[in-house]
């Protein structure tokens, strides 16, 4: 299961004819690791869960 979440860091349909690079959750990792964030991925059965966690200021 970790393998198919980490690929959803980018673009899986490359047919798309859509505007984009498919870079939006590599973006949000790389935000959240500069604010110490922990960000998950999760099965959501069916779809996705997103979390972000942020410690205590």
């Amino acid at each position: 299961m970790d393998g198919d979440l980490n690929r959803l860091r980018g673009r899986l349909d490359t047919a798309r004819q859509s505007p984009g690079n498919g870079l939006g959750l590599s973006l949000v990792a790389a935000v959240a690791r500069i604010h110490g964030a922990e960000f998950l991925l999760e099965d959501a059965g069916p779809g996705l869960r997103v979390v972000l966690r942020f410690g205590k200021g």
